[in-house]
């Protein structure tokens, strides 16, 4: 655990630590996911460089949250993960690739790589998008209704994972999984997560119109064999960003397709263009 102004954060790390120079790599989770979800991902980069991954406050072993899920508070959870790392490529799944946006255009100068994995598709430029899950989300939270949906919690978590991967099965341990999602104050966090997201995603378009990206390798990877416009765009924001299809993959990328993954991971550690 390390602590934060959000709360107490749980990392792991794993992995051997380079002593040439060779950046980090950091693993930030979707909505509702937990640091077991990139399992397969760590196996493939763990002999390579040194891999963190983390559970948001109220999330996964994470402690309960001290403050508001906001932008400016994933941004500050990741600062707490990535004390004394010099230089890391962060690497951010579904709606954690707005975290992972923001951070390396507030600390451009420690980012090395960014990889967006099926991130969530709002093109840039948009603004606040309507989302009727958020919508539900926070009318939940105001009824206090997060009680009865925690009761269903590990049911949720299952169901969530099967329909979003290739095989429909959720590869996670059992007892890992009820152990985090049989908890309310994890179905809580989620909700007020998802209630925050036009909120964070509006957040992230202010910072756009004053802090670039960095100059580093930045892939977006979409699952499938569709090319959906917005991730068009998302990897358009910079002439050196690249967007690339993975067939053999739903939405959750990192368990049906890890290799897809950490090549892109590992063509930032080394440098190289994707």
């Amino acid at each position: 655990m390390i602590a934060s102004l959000a709360g107490r954060v749980h990392v792991v790390t794993t992995g051997r630590v380079a002593d040439d120079g060779s950046p980090a790599v950091v693993l930030a989770s979707g909505l509702g996911h937990a640091w077991f979800d990139w399992d397969r991902v760590v196996r493939l980069l763990a002999p390579h460089a040194r891999v963190l991954v983390y559970d948001r406050p109220g999330t996964g072993d994470s402690g309960p949250a001290l403050a508001p899920a906001t932008l400016a508070r994933e941004v500050a959870v990741l600062d707490a993960v990535l004390a004394g790392v010099p230089g890391a490529v962060l690497v951010g799944h579904s709606m954690a690739a707005l975290h992972v946006e923001a951070w390396a255009r507030l600390r451009a100068g420690r980012v090395r790589g960014l990889v967006l994995v099926d991130p969530d598709p709002e093109a840039p430029g948009a603004g606040r998008p309507f989302d009727l899950s958020a919508l539900v989300a926070r009318w939940s939270l105001r009824l206090r209704l997060d009680r009865l949906v925690a009761r269903h919690g590990v049911r949720l978590r299952r169901w969530a994972v099967t329909g979003s991967t290739l095989g429909r099965r959720d590869p996670a341990p059992p007892d890992q999984v009820r152990a985090v999602y049989g908890r309310p104050e994890v179905t809580r966090a989620v909700l007020e997560e998802l209630a925050s997201y036009p909120g964070q995603v509006a957040a992230l378009e202010r910072l756009r119109a004053f802090r670039p990206l960095p100059r580093v390798p930045f892939t977006v990877l979409t699952a499938g064999r569709r090319v959906f416009p917005e991730h068009l765009a998302l990897a358009g924001q910079v002439p050196w960003g690249t967007n690339v299809l993975v067939p053999g993959s739903r939405h959750m990328v990192p368990v049906d397709r890890p290799d897809a993954v950490a090549l892109a991971v590992l063509k930032a550690v080394r440098g190289a263009a994707v």
